[in-house]
């Protein structure tokens, strides 16, 4: 399922501000740059959803609300990260039936004690060397253990 960010509520696309108004003052250049960067990086994998956006998909496929979005959260079942002030949640963890991805909690679970949401994002999108430099969120479906075992490997190289 390919979801556009912000598209289930009419806002728009693009996580630049409008024309004419400043982005707020936490917001710097560079924090521009690498949300754009990350956007694009999970274009091909259904895109980012806010999370009250992903709570009314859930709900349309049965699957639950914002309520369940959020126990998923903090069941480590998924993961998300903050963007000015909007918790933003990749699709890529979602079957196209908004059913949890097979695979997916164990390598959370491996992760989570080191990083958080936002590296998270960027670790499912980074070449990886412990998988032939494939990018994990490109070999989770097709072989969840291996991505498991890059995720312990690289737990324990940032534990020193």
């Amino acid at each position: 399922m390919q979801m556009e960010t912000g598209s289930a509520t009419g806002r728009s696309t693009d996580p630049a501000p409008a024309i004419g108004r400043r982005p707020p003052a936490s917001a710097t250049a560079a924090d521009e740059a690498e949300f754009a960067a990350m956007r694009s990086a999970y274009q091909a994998a259904g895109g980012f959803a806010r999370g009250d956006d992903l709570a009314r998909v859930l709900e349309d496929f049965g699957r639950g609300n914002l309520a369940t979005l959020g126990r998923m959260v903090v069941a480590g079942e998924v993961f998300g990260f903050e963007w000015r002030h909007t918790l933003w949640l990749p699709m890529f963890q979602f079957t196209a039936e908004m059913a949890l991805k097979p695979g997916l909690k164990a390598v959370l679970a491996e992760l989570a004690s080191e990083y958080d949401g936002r590296r998270l994002a960027e670790w499912f999108v980074e070449p990886n060397g412990w998988l032939d430099e494939a990018r994990p969120i490109d070999v989770l479906d097709s072989n969840p253990d291996d991505v498991l075992q890059a995720a312990r490997a690289d737990r324990f190289v940032a534990t020193g």
